[in-house]
Order: structure tokens, then sequence, then C-alpha cells
């Protein structure tokens, strides 16, 4: 049983704990909060309505829209949705799906803060409980706040209950000041927490899902724009997680998104999902599947049915797998069969199409925030930024991933020097997480969005939308409408 079954519906205490409209630095709340919050059990039950955040969080549109098809995996000539202009480059602060982002992300971040603030005054008949849950809240927090800086770039650091007025008092933070912020959470939680869960349990965030979090925070601060250079930092907190035994480099990969496998070894954290339960489901097969595809065809159709908010997967994405790779197939469907009969062949992503779809046409499947071959991959690129080593470990890592996918291994004369490892690194990447909502930040953080996108976008002639301040999102416009103290992130008026 996944573990939030249990407390499936406890999100709807918190329609009655936060404001309808989170203008600012949602969600800010004036109703009453004094009945609850007041036993262990009550705690743990708002437990689970912070973890129940991170499906709203990870697996929305923003999220598919800001992560994913900002990218070069993604296109679509058409303006059909406002919000289409993310992955044209020129979209505004009144984009629809900016606001949305900012306010769900603060949203989270309040049921952490109220939540670390109500358990200090509940006594536990045994403190590391106490700990442990302090520190679960703590790592989604931290989460939260890393899509935050990666969105939109210094934003609001709070880390306590605001009123409305108290609110309007916060300024931005720095970038650096947010990471500051994120490693501590981080750092705290993964000395309370436990490396594994008994079966009951399987779900929470455990130590090393801290560890991976806080590797990949450090591996981004390392790129653009901080470039710290903490390369050492996150190698020693992916080593960690490899030497635990507790995960498992899958030999095939489609058994990483089998149903089959769900709270499986091949996921180091991950959200949970429960189709059965009201508002619980994975919406990820359905959103991504294309409006009007036929729910009665297994092979060809999607049992949940599309949407008309489907990403297109582009043509550079599938024409750049090398041929013999078998993660196409399990990423991108080329036909599918529409309702009233008739053969499309606009491709779409099919990944996490395994078991079935609830009675709300959404799914049962689990969506990973850290697999386990992206541990092993971020640390094979610590390993090389230290030190370039001819068919050394990083290269071992490297073409396991690539065997996997049916191909040849690379060598040193294919791969000659450090640069031309972190090319190829970047170009994994990309094939082996498409459409898990990885590679727009891949492409930031390493810097190469501008060069990747104006060279993608300039045969639809709009690379001269592309420039270095667009790697951030605008700040959205109600924000600084009800707060002027904000200001507006540079390029956007």
């Amino acid at each position: 049983m996944k573990f939030i079954n249990k407390y499936a519906s406890i999100s709807l205490i918190f329609l009655f704990s936060c404001s309808e409209d989170f203008l600012n630095l949602a969600p800010i709340s004036e109703r009453s909060v004094e009945g609850f919050y007041n036993s262990e059990d009550e705690l743990n039950q708002a437990l689970m309505g912070i973890y129940d955040g991170l499906q709203t969080t990870q697996t929305s549109v923003y999220a598919m829209l800001m992560k994913e098809q900002r990218s070069d995996n993604s296109f679509q000539q058409s303006l059909l949705y406002n919000f289409h202009s993310i992955f044209h480059f020129n979209e505004s602060p009144e984009n629809t799906q900016l606001f949305p982002a900012w306010s769900d992300l603060y949203e989270s971040i309040y049921r952490c803060n109220i939540f670390l603030q109500r358990i200090e005054g509940v006594d536990f008949e045994n403190s590391q409980a106490k700990e442990r849950m302090k520190a679960e809240a703590k790592v989604i927090r931290a989460l939260l706040y890393f899509d935050l800086v990666r969105y939109f770039g210094g934003v609001p650091v709070v880390t306590q209950p605001l009123s409305i007025t108290e609110s309007l008092q916060y300024d931005r933070n720095s970038i650096e000041e947010v990471y500051a912020a994120i490693i501590s959470d981080l750092e705290e939680a993964a000395a309370n927490l436990p490396e594994t869960y008994p079966s009951v349990d399987v779900g929470r965030i455990t130590s090393m899902a801290a560890k991976a979090l806080l590797g990949k925070v450090y591996l981004t601060r390392s790129g653009y724009p901080l470039e710290t250079g903490e390369w050492e930092e996150a190698r020693a907190l992916f080593e960690e997680v490899i030497n635990s035994g507790h995960f498992e480099f899958f030999t095939d990969y489609g058994s990483i998104f089998d149903i089959a496998n769900d709270n499986g070894r091949q996921y180091v954290f991950w959200v949970q999902f429960n189709s059965d339960a009201q508002g619980e489901g994975n919406p990820i097969p359905r959103i991504q599947a294309p409006n009007n595809i036929d729910r009665n065809n297994p092979e060809l159709g999607i049992s949940s049915g599309g949407s008309p908010l489907s990403p297109i997967v582009s043509q550079d994405l599938i024409d750049r797998f090398e041929e013999g790779d078998v993660r196409l197939a399990h990423t991108v469907q080329m036909e599918w069969l529409q309702n009233d009969g008739t053969m499309q062949n606009t491709p779409f992503s099919r990944k996490f199409v395994s078991g079935n779809s609830g009675p709300l046409n959404n799914w049962d499947i689990n969506w990973p925030i850290i697999r386990y071959t992206d541990v092993l991959m971020m640390y094979a690129e610590t390993l090389n930024e230290q030190s370039y080593v001819p068919d050394g470990q990083a290269f071992e890592i490297l073409n396991n991933v690539r065997e996997r996918a049916g191909l040849g291994p690379k060598t040193p004369n294919e791969v000659p020097d450090q640069q031309s490892f972190r090319n190829w690194v970047l170009n994994e990447r990309r094939f082996e997480f498409a459409f898990e909502h990885q590679r727009w930040h891949d492409l930031v953080r390493t810097d190469q969005g501008l060069a990747v996108m104006k060279s993608f976008l300039s045969d639809y002639g709009l690379d001269g939308n592309v420039t270095r301040e667009k790697y951030l999102y605008p700040i959205p416009s109600r924000v600084i409408q009800t707060n002027p103290i904000i200001t507006q992130n540079p390029g956007f008026q």
C-alpha cells in the first residue's frame, strides 16, 4: 500500500487553513488553525498534506512547460494558448502559467512553515519521530525553493507563517541567500532521517533522498550562474547514496517505468500517487497524450484519454536518438489512433503509461524527482569536473547507461578531453531523462541554453527571442501588483 493512501483526502484540511487567493507570498492565512496540529496523529496527517503538495508542484502543466517544453525536446508553432509563448521565448509577466507556479509553490511552503511552527509545541512519545517528521517537511521545503530559484532567481525566503501585512514587507532575497536556506534545510534533514522505512511507510523521504537532492543543489550551484565549483561536495554526497546499497541500476530501461516496479529500488526520491483516491492520481500520462486519442486501443491509444495541452515531441529530439537506442520507443509514440478511427502521426511522449487510469483519468504510477540513474550520471559529471580520466569510473557509468539503451560504449578516442565528456553527459541526459522535467534546467546550469535554443529555434525565426536573461522567467505581474517592493527580472517589463 502506498503510504499516502491512509490520508489521501487530508489535503482538504488545508482548504480551510489557507487563503483562497494567493496573491503575494502565498498562501497567507487569516483563518483559524487553532483546532488542528495539536497531537502527533494530527501532525502526521498534516505532514501527508505537505506531501500532497508535491503532486501539484511536480506534475502540473506549468512544471511541464517550464522544465521540459522550454527546451529543444518539444515545440509547437501555433500559440493556441497564451502560455505556449513559454517555448517561443516571448512570454510576458502576465503569462497564465507563471502565477500558478509561484502561488502553488508558496502555498506548499506555507504548509511546511505552519507545520514546523506547530510541531514544536506538541509532545511526542518518541523524540526521534518528531525530528524525523520535521526533517521530512524541511526536505520538501528545500525542493520547493529549489524550483523557485531555478524558475525566478532570487525570491523571498519565508520560513514562518505570515499574516497578509507581514508578507507585504518581504522583498526578494538574492539567489545565494535562497540557496543558503535550501542547503541549511537539507543538511539538517539528512542528519535526522532514516535510510529506509518499513514497507507500510515506503515513499516517505529518506536520508538518501535528502543527500541526493543536496548533491543536485551543489551540482546546480557549481554551474551557471553562481559557478561555485562545489564539485567535491556534490561528489561525496552522490557517493554516499551509491554506496548505501539501497538502490539498483535496472538493466532494462522499460522496467524503470513499469507499474510493477513502483516504489522500487530505481527511485531515490519520488512523488506518490493513487488513482483510486479523488485528486491523488498522476496526471502526466494524460496531459502528455494528444487530445481525442482513442481510449480503447491499448497499443495506439491511452485509456485515460489525452489533453489539448499535450506537448509535441520535437523532430530534433527524435532525429538525434542513435539508431538502436531503445529509449526512443519507451519515450515517444510516433502514431496514435484518434477516437474517430483516424490514424495520426504527431509524436507524443508515452513515458509513464503503465498500469491503468483511475475514475478521474489519472494514473497510479509514481513520479520521479531523482531516480538512481540520475545520481549515477551526476556522480560521473562531478568526477569529470574534478579530473578527466580516460576510461575511468565516469566513462564506466555513462557506458553502462548506453549499454542498457542498446548502444555501444564510447572510447577515449571519441571523448578525448574534459569538455568532450561534459558534452557527452549533457547529450546522454537528454535521451535518458526526456520528458522527466530535467532538460531545461540541464541546459541552464551548463550554460548551453543560449546556444542550443538559438540553434533549435532558428528554423522557426525565433532565435532572436533567446537571451541569457531568459534563463529565468519573469516574476508574475500579480505578485508585483500586490507587493510593489518585489522587482522584476531583467529583460521583462
